[in-house]
């Protein structure tokens, strides 16, 4: 949609200008975020960068991951609780063999060792699952931050109803607010 078009070209817009921000997408749902971050993904990608895509635990649906599959292919991976030290072990590696160009998963995710980082996706941003309460305590929103800032990489905050934190830093002018108003019609 011509909406979706404004946040992918605004965003690009300054990425391909150097600068490094983060953005907060507030698009009700079914408004299509998905498409944006696939796009935006897809973007850096063909620029030798990698993504991260941090999902809540609950919302990594298999549906979901067939999105990622279907448009990246056997370059997407997948980091959450139910894989083995071992597993997640081989899928760091990969990351860092720049075998994956993006990896899904919750907020341990974060810690993936891609060695050209372009992109933090966080969607659903305001979910309480983005806080660890055992140590190391972490909130992974701050973390995304701090992981952008070392490698350079930009972040987009999704949600429909984004947290008090987020929206008041963007009143701030710290991060720059986009919004998706109108629910699409079919999937997307």
């Amino acid at each position: 949609t011509m909406e979706q078009q404004q946040v992918v070209d605004g965003i690009w817009q300054e990425y391909e200008q150097g600068i490094r921000k983060t953005y907060l997408l507030q698009g009700v749902t079914g408004s299509g975020k998905t498409e944006v971050y696939m796009e935006l993904i897809s973007r850096v990608i063909a620029k030798g960068k990698q993504a991260i895509v941090l999902i809540p635990e609950i919302a990594l649906t298999y549906q979901t991951l067939l999105r990622f599959y279907q448009r990246f292919g056997d370059r997407v991976s997948v980091m959450n609780s139910t894989l083995s030290p071992g597993e997640k072990y081989d899928q760091c590696e990969r990351a860092k063999a720049g075998e994956i160009d993006v990896i899904i998963g919750p907020r341990s995710a974060l810690f993936t060792p891609f060695p050209n980082l372009g992109l933090i996706v966080m969607d659903e941003e305001q979910e309480n699952s983005y806080k660890s309460e055992s140590t190391p305590k972490y909130h992974a929103r701050e973390t995304a931050l701090e992981v952008a800032e070392l490698y350079g990489a930009s972040v987009v905050l999704g949600s429909a109803t984004p947290s008090l934190e987020a929206y008041y830093r963007a009143g701030r002018g710290e991060y720059r607010l986009f919004q998706l108003t109108k629910r699409l019609t079919g999937g997307g």
